[in-house]
This record gives structure tokens, C-alpha cells and sequence, in this order.
């Protein structure tokens, strides 16, 4: 997968780089970049576009800025994948024995195409018969359910997903989303509550347990909403963290 280069800038009346910044980052989501190869060269970006070095350069930093890009010295530029595990352990502490703290592992159970939900097609700002494709998906920690997830997707944007099983699903679902169907989570909105007399399907909790309920909206590099989730944890592992500078 390369990088046209026969690049025509589009006509606006934007500064050079800032063309440069939005082509770049239409072709990284629309060509589904893998993440682990460096982008051309800033001299090789600069003949394409037939720009300067240095237009690109601020092109790039630009996009550095964002999050969208990540530069190794040494090595070049990147795509950078953001890591919402972090969020989750922002959230809950599992702490395996013997061990630091650590990321649970992912596991889809289900996955089918279900017809609108009104809340749910609201919140990724969808057409009200848009049809949805939803997975239930678990958290392991020594194959012990920690956290339950529900996800909602709409289906015209991840129709790929239609002829795939839960055994198809990697451990990560953002860079899944991003090379099966190329779309690149950039960011997610998240919202925290506290449930109650609730009984979920795999976790192993009872009616009177105390459930933490994290809601995420999460977004595409043009802020769009391309996904929603529900994920349900016990308040027993619930450990609020940030460090202020």
C-alpha cells in the first residue's frame, strides 16, 4: 500500500499546509495505512504534492500534534493507533498474581445485525431505521470475566463485519476496525455511572452488587460517531486514577 505519487492538492483557500495536512490524513484512513510502516519521506511527500520541504514538514508536525502521526528517530513517522486500554485501567485496577497491573483480553461472544435503536442510532447520529451490527464482548484476567461489553456499530460502515464470527475478532478492536473495514478510532467521549439491581449475562455478579457502567462514544479523525459501547464492571475493582502536572 503506497502513497499516490501523482498527489493533486484541492483548490482551497487554506494555507499549502494545511491542504497537505488533510490529504495526508484522508489517504492514511481511506488506504488503511498500516501502522507499523513508516511514511514516505518528507523530500518524497514534498515531490508529490510539489510543495517544500518544509510545508510538509509543518504538514506533518501538525498531524504529530493531533495524535494522528508518531515520529521514531531514526526509524520516520507513523501512524499513531490511540490506546483506549489506558482507559480502562484509568477505571479499574486488575492486578493478576504475581503481577502489575494489567490489560484484560478481549473476547467477542456474539455478533449479528440488529434493527434500529432509537437511543443507540441517536447516539452515532444515524438515520432511525439505519440498521446497527452489535457484538457482546468480554474482558479476561485469568479466564475470569472482569468486564462486559456491549458495542453497537452502524452496519453501512462495517458491512465487512456481516461475514465474520466472533473467532475472527483480534484481542483489539480498534486496530481491527481499522485494517477489516478502515476505520481509524480517533478519539471517544466516555461517561460514568453507578448501577444497580442489574444481573449481566457474563458477568458473574449478583442483583444486589454495586455495577460500573462506562458509556463511550467513540469517534473517527473527522469526529464523527462510528461507535457505542456500554462497558460493566464491578465497583469492587473500581479505582479512579489520573495524575494532575
Amino acid at each position: 500500500m503506497e502513497f499516490d505519487m501523482k498527489s493533486v492538492l484541492p483548490k482551497l483557500k487554506i494555507p499549502r499546509y494545511e491542504q497537505v495536512r488533510l490529504n495526508i490524513q484522508d489517504m492514511l484512513t481511506s488506504r488503511r495505512w498500516d501502522e507499523n510502516k513508516a511514511l514516505p519521506s518528507e523530500q518524497e511527500l514534498a515531490d508529490s504534492y510539489q510543495v517544500s520541504v518544509g510545508t510538509v514538514r509543518k504538514a506533518v508536525e501538525r498531524l504529530v500534534d493531533d495524535g494522528i502521526l508518531i515520529k521514531h528517530q531514526g526509524k520516520g513517522t507513523f501512524l499513531k493507533p490511540p490506546n483506549f486500554d489506558q482507559s480502562l485501567l484509568r477505571f479499574f485496577k486488575f492486578r493478576p498474581k504475581g503481577a502489575d497491573n494489567a490489560a484484560p483480553i478481549g473476547v467477542v461472544k456474539t455478533i449479528k445485525t440488529v434493527s434500529a435503536i432509537e437511543a443507540i442510532n441517536q447516539q452515532l447520529n444515524l438515520l432511525a431505521d439505519e440498521e446497527l451490527i452489535y457484538l457482546e464482548r468480554v474482558r479476561l484476567m485469568e479466564d475470569k470475566v472482569v468486564v462486559s461489553e456491549k458495542i453497537w456499530l452502524p452496519k453501512r460502515l462495517f458491512q465487512p463485519f456481516t461475514q465474520l464470527t466472533p473467532a475472527d475478532f483480534d484481542n483489539l478492536l480498534y486496530p481491527f476496525y481499522y485494517q477489516t473495514c478502515g476505520h481509524f478510532v480517533a478519539s471517544a467521549l466516555e461517561k460514568l455511572s453507578v448501577i444497580k439491581d442489574y444481573i449481566d449475562d457474563h458477568l458473574d455478579n449478583n442483583k444486589e452488587d454495586s455495577l460500573v457502567k462506562i458509556c463511550r462514544i467513540a469517534k473517527n479523525l473527522n469526529n464523527e460517531p462510528i461507535e457505542y459501547r456500554e462497558s460493566l464492571g464491578m465497583a469492587a475493582h473500581f479505582n479512579y486514577e489520573i495524575t494532575i502536572n
